[in-house]
């Protein structure tokens, strides 16, 4: 029987500074398309050992060993560390348009009835319900809470 090679080891092998680099502007692309930053780390460990092997030429062994050991930890430290860093700051209203309309004043469609009507909201009426007293048409509200498909507002307070 031949001596047949395996073509992931002889791929291996072959790997260099080159191959490194490309490997990981393939897995920042890859990472483009996902957003998930799960990518990410490995392709900034893929470009790390670019340079690496650039400067220092290893076996391809020790190679994998580092990439293996360098994605790992940049895995660890960027789920634990750098991802909720990302995550913080203001929610985002891009999937809640609702949140975009508190404290935008709105004018009473119609008049209110045991604390439920309409308001008109741009050129769209909407639901509305009140706990205060029942506004009557063309008065002035602020919506305070959206609940579901209803506005919840109260009276504008007139300066």
């Amino acid at each position: 029987m031949e001596n047949e090679t395996n073509i992931i080891i002889s791929a291996l092998e072959t790997m260099n500074a080159t191959k490194w680099g490309l490997l990981g502007l393939g897995l920042v692309a890859l990472e483009l398309v996902t957003g998930t930053t799960y990518i990410l780390w490995p392709a900034v460990a893929a470009l790390a050992m670019s340079a690496w092997v650039f400067f220092l030429p290893l076996s391809w062994e020790m190679q994998f060993i580092l990439f293996f050991i360098l994605s790992t930890l940049l895995l660890i430290v960027g789920h634990m560390y750098l991802k909720p860093l990302m995550k913080s700051g203001e929610p985002s209203d891009l999937n809640d348009p609702g949140r975009t309309m508190l404290g935008r004043r709105v004018i009473a469609f119609t008049d209110f009835e045991n604390g439920h009507g309409r308001v008109t909201v741009g050129d769209t009426q909407w639901k509305a319900s009140t706990e205060s007293q029942d506004p009557k048409i063309g008065d002035a509200l602020i919506i305070t809470a959206v609940a579901g498909a209803t506005l919840i507002v109260e009276p504008a307070v007139k300066a």
